[in-house]
């Protein structure tokens, strides 16, 4: 299901380039006063602005999570003051509150709409804006383009409607594809699923789609294996619809996971799990889908492990819950409507207020839609991407923990570190020192000495040296004398290594599996309208490529290098082929495969790749195909690979002047980079998975457990303790 989704994600996450990517008593901001925070940060020319927001409702699980995005950034604005309205789904007490707003002074209106069914109440909100010359952003929830279209101040920043369906459905053929899942979940044989579809609220734009396209899209991809999706008789029928035999057919839970429950409970009560009545859930959100798993959960389905069974589920919106859900065997998949992302581009929109610029400035690399103003996030598929943090036996006590990194310089492994810092500071039962071992394989094994001279009781270590065993071999005998468990992470060690004690296990990703995956990004990105021949500089059906590469002997440069180029080429065969540009360096240390051996050397380095980029131009142009297409093993490279090009004028953002950039890990910088229209796509490692499976396996020492409880739900290698963090496209 994992690989598979994988490839999903690669086939729909570049719909667009790039992207930049839902109590008080309503008249205050959360905290009940001004929120807004000096940092001294960022400052924009045009003085100080104060922002009003206004949600729909606070109580929207997606919807909190855009909001504590927008808060988190908006206090790193020092010119941008803010306030947060809970308009407790109530259209009425939403205009008022922008009304006053206007009237005690604002200088920017953020409505996220209640009333979505007809044109009226935006047309209301946005004339008050218009009356008083302020600009004003709608988001999340759908207006109509007339709407935005009628005021030159105003925008919209949200998903397609309609795209969240289409990608459900997509996900559930391929898991109906898998294996044996489509025998196995017709559960009586009759060549049909039977699903129970649960509807968000009547008149929104984004469950009509959900409702409509997850089933549509889902029989198209099916319709050779000769199984279709029909609705179960436990959907109750409206007659609000169109007739084509799926959006009258559903349970109206209106997005409430209580609701769902309580319908699902009611179902069950006339239809069962278990005779092909009900085979399949479909939700518009993952709200929704929790809550029929609760439901099922009463009549012992989908509660993990030990269930007596399981009905596969799917929602939207990739909340917390859900994700857990996921990896704890309760939940199948979700898609992922991303919530700082929305958060981003509505302060960037802030931005320019305060900077006394143009609303839209800037977004001229978003994916914006065709004659209005309306600004789309894209989604992706999610299965596993978090890890299923199952709750620990109680601590006895504290323990000391010590963290050894590799350096503290590397981008990556700063996310890690301070993903890390941040779910320390919520765990009183682990007390940790950090320790930079600066790329000095005899200063790390030094540190871990010591450390267990002066007392530990666990050691987290992020190898230095990852070319032969015998670096961690050592520490991992140091730590077995000692009798402390140990867990070696991100930077891979051999099985052996693993296996050599019973304490010890490694947390990291799959080596190869961001090369598939960025070489399906690149297939699908050249594979997109004209891109082919608009990127084959020389019409020669060759892109010629320079490689990036990361440290030799490291498993995941090795991956990289050789499996992005292989897959891309593997899924262009016969309409163009990826090659090495002149501007390469040629090694011998590799196997002759035509790839392996041809790269720049930037050893996982901004400032070296930017160098190794400024000295390729000198003899190398980026205008007649000898440079083509930048792969890089990690996006600090793929960063200085553009800063050489940048001053040549090329992936500045702005102009036409571009040529195709992939880098590895998603960094914040990479993000925006590629929301800049500098960058093309990135692979993301998540860091905050990374250092959640970590502290998952410290709070089991903590709890004087083993080292691999509560790890059922994990994707662990065969016959070694090796936990795999997966990666997802971002681009």
């Amino acid at each position: 299901m994992k690989k598979l989704l994988a490839v999903l994600l690669a086939l729909f996450m570049f719909v667009s380039l790039t992207a930049c990517k839902g109590n008080d008593n309503g008249d205050t901001g959360n905290t009940g006063v001004d929120t807004g925070v000096d940092t001294g940060a960022d400052t924009q020319a045009g003085g100080a602005i104060k922002v009003d927001v206004f949600w729909y409702t606070f109580a929207d699980t997606y919807l909190t999570s855009v909001r504590n995005a927008m808060e988190s950034q908006f206090n790193s604005v020092s010119n941008i003051s803010y306030m947060m309205h809970d308009c407790q789904e109530d259209q009425a007490k939403q205009t008022e509150l922008v009304q006053s707003a206007i009237t005690q002074g604002t200088n920017l209106l953020v409505v996220n709409i209640v009333t979505t069914g007809s044109e009226e109440a935006a047309m209301n909100i946005v004339n008050l804006a218009k009356a008083a010359d302020l600009p004003i952003v709608f988001f999340n929830r759908e207006v109509s383009d007339a709407v935005v279209n009628s005021y030159a101040k105003c925008a919209f920043v949200g998903t397609d409607a309609d795209e969240a369906g289409f990608m459900q459905g997509e996900a559930i053929a391929s898991f109906l594809l898998e294996g044996d899942n489509l025998s196995k979940y017709d559960l009586n044989g009759d060549g049909e699923i039977s699903y129970i579809m649960f509807r968000g609220e009547h008149g929104n734009a984004e469950a009509f789609g959900r409702t409509k396209y997850s089933v549509q899209q889902a029989n198209e991809l099916l319709a050779t294996s000769g199984v279709k999706l029909v609705p179960s008789r436990a959907n109750e029928t409206s007659n609000q619809y169109d007739d084509d035999g799926i959006s009258n057919y559903f349970l109206y839970g209106n997005w409430s996971a209580a609701n769902a429950a309580d319908l699902m409970r009611t179902a069950l009560t006339a239809n069962s799990l278990t005779d092909g009545s009900i085979e399949l859930i479909i939700a518009n959100n993952d709200d929704q889908a929790i809550g029929a798993i609760e439901a099922m959960n009463e009549q012992g389905f989908n509660t993990g492990a030990d269930a007596v069974g399981y009905i596969p589920v799917f929602g939207v919106d990739a909340t917390s819950v859900a994700q857990e859900a996921i990896n704890g065997g309760r939940m199948t998949g979700t898609i992922l409507q991303d919530g700082p992302a929305m958060a981003a581009c509505i302060v960037l929109l802030a931005k320019n207020i305060a900077g006394d610029l143009d609303l839209m400035a800037g977004t001229s690399g978003y994916n914006i839609d065709s004659g209005v103003n309306k600004i789309r996030i894209p989604y992706a598929i999610v299965s596993g991407s978090s890890p299923n943090i199952a709750t620990p036996p109680v601590a006895a006590g504290p323990i000391k923990v010590d963290i050894f990194w590799y350096t503290f310089a590397d981008t990556y492994l700063t996310s890690v570190r301070n993903a890390m810092e941040a779910q320390l500071s919520a765990n009183p039962n682990l007390i940790a020192t950090h320790f930079d071992c600066q790329e000095d394989q005899g200063r790390q094994t030094d540190m871990v000495q010591s450390s267990i001279t002066q007392g530990v009781d666990l050691l987290i270590v992020n190898i230095v040296t990852t070319g032969s065993e015998e670096a961690a071999m050592n520490i991992v005998n140091m730590a077995k004398d000692a009798g402390i468990p140990i867990i070696f992470f991100n930077r891979e060690v051999s099985d052996a290594v693993v296996n050599s004690y019973e304490k010890c296990a490694f947390v990291g990703t799959d080596a190869d599996e961001a090369g598939y995956m960025q070489g399906q990004a690149i297939a699908n990105f050249l594979l997109m309208g004209d891109n082919l021949s608009k990127y084959d500089l020389n019409s020669d059906g060759e892109i010629s490529y320079i490689m990036f590469r990361g440290e030799h002997g490291n498993a995941e440069a090795f991956g990289r290098t050789k499996y992005s180029v292989q897959e891309a080429n593997r899924l262009l065969a016969g309409q163009a082929k990826l090659v090495p540009s002149r501007a390469n360096e040629t090694s011998n240390q590799y196997e002759d495969d035509g790839i392996s051996n041809f790269f720049l050397y930037g050893n996982w380095s901004a400032a070296n790749a930017a160098d190794l980029m400024r000295t390729a131009l000198t003899a190398n142009s980026l205008t007649d195909g000898s440079i083509e297409l930048i792969i890089a093993n990690n996006d600090d490279q793929a960063i200085g690979a553009i800063e050489a090009m940048n001053e040549q004028g090329f992936n500045t953002g702005s102009g036409s002047n571009y040529i195709p950039v992939f880098g590895v890990d998603a960094t914040s910088v990479a993000q925006e980079a590629i929301n800049a229209g500098k960058m093309t796509a990135t692979i993301l490692q998540d860091a905050e998975g990374m250092a959640a499976y970590i502290l998952a396996l410290a709070n089991n020492v903590a709890a004087g457990a083993d080292l691999l409880a509560n790890t059922g739900g994990y994707n662990i290698d065969a016959g070694v303790a090796k936990i795999r963090v997966p990666y997802a496209i971002f681009g």
